[in-house]
């Protein structure tokens, strides 16, 4: 069991969300004073603020998944006092307006330098903490700590004053969770009835801007303005009732393997002897369309029956569209046939019918070549007696 515990990632990942949905609520907050501001993540700190090329404020998060009290010889605390202690002495860190902001689920105990230093702290408080942080430095044994101690310990009552009064410990805040329901509430004049939704899309598209800050260099910095005008987008969408359409390379449908042709659809295709780029490209939108309705479907914004009611449209649109053509293939030409089933998957391949607001290619194109999986529609004008064939053929 402890050695089980000991490759466990679980916290590490917890505390790295973390750090990503508070670097988006205090940027939805920080439009409101400096809405020309930028966030970095993991540059200058965990999360760091700044305008101008200077850093307004530096943030380290810490999360906890069970209550913990945080004291004056706390890891987490001389931790975070080493690497700000450091960048102070770097030089990095200039602005006289700057902020350290320690931001952590766990409550400062009571007495203690970090319940002194919650916002508000007057002067008296900072040189009380500082008093208490050297006691705590000398006297605590712990190997984890000791970088930061010696650090904190090695500056004058002067200079540990200066960089205390800039201090600010946020104790007791929110967790992985609740942090989420703060950042619906900065977003809920967007979409009042879809918030959760918004919220849901804004931080997907949020951790992918993370993630390339973190990868690509020279490109740590995100405008915080970025972030309203992506929160605005998705609200849009929900205007009006409207459905919000993903980008469907971020739906993780599955593209062509050989293990599709087992799939009734593709053996529609190849029943019309379909070209191999045409079936990959319908294999492709069958799987979007059936992972853009799925999502829609799992997060309750369909009406009921509306699903339905697309696809019996697009049934009988298909049906209008065969009975009119079918007339110019002749009686038991087999190559006509095939030609013919040809055209009508091209045809509806084209098609764009609106389903609610959304107009797209591949939702109209992938919903027939559903109907086609079950068989409620097929291209070749002998489909079932081709399938059923087939199927005699595999089980003989």
């Amino acid at each position: 069991m402890v050695q089980e515990d000991k490759f466990n990632a679980s916290a590490s990942l917890v505390g790295y969300l973390f750090q990503c949905r508070l670097a988006l609520l205090r940027g939805l907050q920080l439009l409101k004073k400096k809405p020309n501001g930028q966030i970095s993540i993991e540059k200058f700190d965990d999360v760091a603020f700044d305008s101008e090329d200077i850093v307004d404020c530096l943030m380290q998060a810490k999360h906890h998944c069970t209550p913990k009290s945080l004291n004056d010889t706390s890891v987490d605390l001389w931790k975070t006092l080493r690497i700000w202690i450091d960048q102070s002495k770097q030089g990095v860190l200039s602005s006289s307006d700057l902020r350290f902001n320690l931001i952590t689920t766990a409550t400062a105990q009571p007495g203690s330098a970090m319940e002194l230093l919650r916002p508000g702290a007057d002067e008296q408080a900072v040189k009380q903490a500082v008093s208490l942080l050297k006691t705590a430095a000398t006297e605590s044994k712990n190997k984890a700590s000791e970088v930061g101690r010696t650090s904190f310990l090695a500056l004058s009552d002067m200079e540990a004053e200066t960089l205390l009064q800039r201090v600010e410990v946020l104790d007791r805040h929110p967790n992985l969770i609740d942090v989420m329901d703060e950042i619906e509430g900065e977003l809920v004049l967007l979409s009042p009835t879809h918030v959760s939704t918004v919220a849901s899309y804004l931080e997907g598209w949020w951790l992918g801007v993370v993630g390339k800050c973190l990868v690509t260099e020279g490109s740590a910095a995100v405008p915080v303005q970025h972030i309203i005008v992506k929160a605005s987008e998705i609200g849009n969408m929900f205007k009006g009732e409207g459905l919000p359409l993903d980008d469907p390379a971020s739906l993780g449908a599955k593209e062509y393997t050989v293990e599709d042709e087992a799939a009734i659809f593709v053996k529609q295709m190849r029943a019309i002897q379909l070209n191999e780029r045409a079936i990959h490209r319908g294999v492709q939108d069958f799987y979007r369309a059936a992972a853009q309705r799925s999502k829609w479907a799992r997060e309750n914004l369909l009406l009921d029956g509306e699903a339905s009611k697309y696809d019996s449209d697009l049934r009988d649109r298909f049906e209008r569209k065969f009975d009119a053509e079918f007339e110019t293939v002749a009686a038991g030409d087999e190559d006509g046939e095939a030609k013919f089933g040809r055209q009508m998957c091209s045809w509806a391949s084209q098609q764009e019918v609106q389903f609610r607001n959304v107009v797209e290619t591949w939702i109209t194109a992938g919903s027939f070549h559903s109907l086609a999986d079950r068989l409620e529609i097929g291209w070749h004008p002998k489909y079932l007696t081709l399938l059923a064939t087939e199927e005699e053929t595999e089980d003989a």
